[in-house]
C-alpha cells in the first residue's frame, strides 16, 4: 500500500515538474512577446495619432489638392455652366471697357483740340464695343473649349495648384514620427501602420495562446497535487510555489489593460468629392503593474511617489514575501513554521493582502475608463451631424490581468493547502 502511494506521489511529482517547466518557459516567452507587442501598439498609436492626421495641415493640403486636380481634369462646360461662364466673361469685358474709357479720357483731357477728340471718338467707338461684348464673350468661350486651349488651361491651373500646395505646409516639426518611420524602414506612415497592424495581430495571437496555456497548466498542476487526501511532499510544495511565481511574474510584468479612443472614420463631402480621414488615435495607453509603479515614482511629486510605493508594496513585495514564507513554512527550516512573521504571511495575510483589492481596483478602472471614453465618443459622434464620424473605444483587459487574478486565487488557496497538507 505504501509502495503504491509512493509511486502515485512520484508520478504526480514527475507530471507536475514537466507541467511547471513548460509553464516557466511559456512565462518567459510571454513576458518577452507581451513587451514587444506593447511597443508595437504604442508605436502604432503614435504613428496614427490625430496630430499627424486629422489635425495635420499637410493631410488636408493633400486631400484638397487632389480634389481640385480632379475637378480641373474633369472640367467640361454644361449648358448651365456655359451660361454662367458667358455672364462672367461679359462682366469682365464690360469692366475692362469701362476702365479703358476712363483711362483714355483722363489722358486726353486738355491735350487735344475738339476736332481731334471728335475724330478719335469716331475711330474709338465705346458704345459699339459694348454692343459687341456678348459676341466677344461667346467667341472666347468657343476658343476655350478647343482641345489645345483647354489642355493649356488645365496645365496652367495645375501648375498654380502645385504652387499653392508647396506654399501650404505644417509649421510643426514631427521628429518623433520621422524617427519611428525610419526605425521600421518606411517613408509613408500609412504603409508603416499596415505593417505594424499585421505584426500586432501575430503577436496578439501568440500572447493570447501563452496566457491561456499558462492558466490551464497552473490550474492543472494545482488540481493534480491537491485533489487527494495525502499530505504534500516538499517537492510538491515547491512546485506549487514556483507555479504561483510564474503567475506573479507574468501578472506584474505584462500589460494588464489597454485604454484606447480612436476615430475610425471621418467623412464629409467637398465639391462633390469625399474627404476621408482613417484611424486617428485620440488617446492610447498600455500598462503593466511595473509600468504604473515606474511612472508614478518618476513623476516626482510626493503624492505620486506615495501611491507608487503602495502599489509596489502590495502588488509585488507583499506577494513575493508570501511565496518565500510559504516555502520556509512548508520545509519548516529551523522551526521557522512557528515564527510569527512567517505564520502571518502564510496563515493570516489573506485578511490583509491588497492583491485582490488591486485586481478589483484595476477592473473598476477598466469599467470607468471604458464608460467615460465610450460616452465621450458617443457625444462626439452625435454632435457632428453634417460630418459622418465612426468612433471606436478600444479599452480592453489583457493577459496580465488574468494572470494576476489567478495568482491572487492561487496564493489564497496555497495558504490553505499548506496549512492542511503539510
Amino acid at each position: 500500500m505504501l509502495m503504491k502511494q509512493s509511486n502515485t506521489i512520484l508520478l504526480k511529482i514527475v507530471i507536475s515538474a514537466i507541467i511547471f517547466m513548460v509553464a516557466a518557459v511559456l512565462t518567459v516567452q510571454l513576458i518577452v512577446q507581451a513587451r514587444q507587442n506593447q511597443k508595437l501598439k504604442t508605436d502604432l498609436a503614435e504613428i496614427t495619432h490625430i496630430q499627424y492626421g486629422l489635425l495635420n495641415v499637410d493631410e488636408w493640403t493633400d486631400q484638397v489638392t487632389t480634389i481640385l486636380s480632379i475637378k480641373i481634369i474633369e472640367f467640361e462646360p454644361t449648358p448651365e455652366s456655359r451660361e454662367k461662364l458667358l455672364y462672367n466673361l461679359e462682366n469682365i469685358l464690360y469692366t475692362m471697357i469701362d476702365e479703358v474709357e476712363l483711362m483714355v479720357m483722363e489722358r486726353l483731357s486738355g491735350q487735344l483740340s475738339s476736332m481731334k477728340r471728335f475724330a478719335l471718338g469716331m475711330v474709338f467707338n465705346i458704345d459699339q464695343l459694348r454692343d459687341s461684348v456678348p459676341s466677344y464673350a461667346n467667341q472666347l468661350l468657343t476658343e476655350l473649349n478647343k482641345p489645345e486651349n483647354k489642355e493649356f488651361l488645365q496645365k496652367f491651373l495645375t501648375e498654380q495648384l502645385e504652387q499653392f500646395k508647396a506654399s501650404t505646409f505644417n509649421l510643426d516639426e514631427m521628429p518623433k514620427l520621422d524617427i519611428l518611420l525610419d526605425s521600421y524602414g518606411f517613408s509613408d506612415k500609412t504603409l508603416c501602420a499596415e505593417h505594424l497592424e499585421a505584426a500586432i495581430e501575430v503577436k496578439r495571437n501568440e500572447v493570447g495562446f501563452r496566457v491561456l496555456a499558462i492558466l490551464v497548466l497552473v490550474t492543472a498542476l494545482f488540481l493534480i497535487n491537491t485533489l487527494s487526501k495525502h499530505k504534500l511532499s516538499g517537492i510538491q510544495s515547491i512546485l506549487l510555489l514556483l507555479a504561483s511565481l510564474c503567475l506573479l511574474l507574468g501578472g506584474i510584468t505584462t500589460p494588464m489593460i489597454d485604454i484606447e479612443a480612436k476615430i475610425d472614420l471621418l467623412l464629409f463631402q467637398l465639391m462633390g468629392e469625399e474627404v476621408k480621414f482613417f484611424d486617428n488615435i485620440i488617446f492610447f495607453q498600455s500598462k503593466s503593474i511595473t509600468d504604473v509603479v515606474r511612472i508614478l515614482i518618476e513623476e516626482g511629486s510626493l503624492p505620486m511617489i506615495f501611491v507608487g510605493s503602495l502599489v509596489f508594496l502590495f502588488s509585488i513585495i507583499f506577494p513575493a514575501c508570501k511565496l518565500i514564507s510559504s516555502l520556509l513554512y512548508s520545509y519548516d527550516v529551523g522551526s521557522l513554521r512557528e515564527n510569527k512573521l512567517i505564520r502571518f504571511f502564510v496563515i493570516k495575510s489573506g485578511k490583509w493582502s491588497m492583491a485582490d483589492v488591486m485586481v478589483v481596483a484595476l477592473f473598476m478602472a477598466f469599467i470607468g475608463f471604458d464608460g467615460i471614453i465610450g460616452n465621450q465618443l458617443d457625444i462626439l459622434t452625435e454632435s457632428a451631424k453634417p460630418v459622418e464620424i465612426f468612433t471606436t473605444n478600444g479599452t480592453q483587459l489583457l493577459g496580465g490581468f488574468y494572470l494576476f487574478l489567478l495568482f491572487c486565487i492561487s496564493s489564497l488557496a496555497l495558504s490553505e493547502i499548506l496549512i492542511r497538507k503539510t
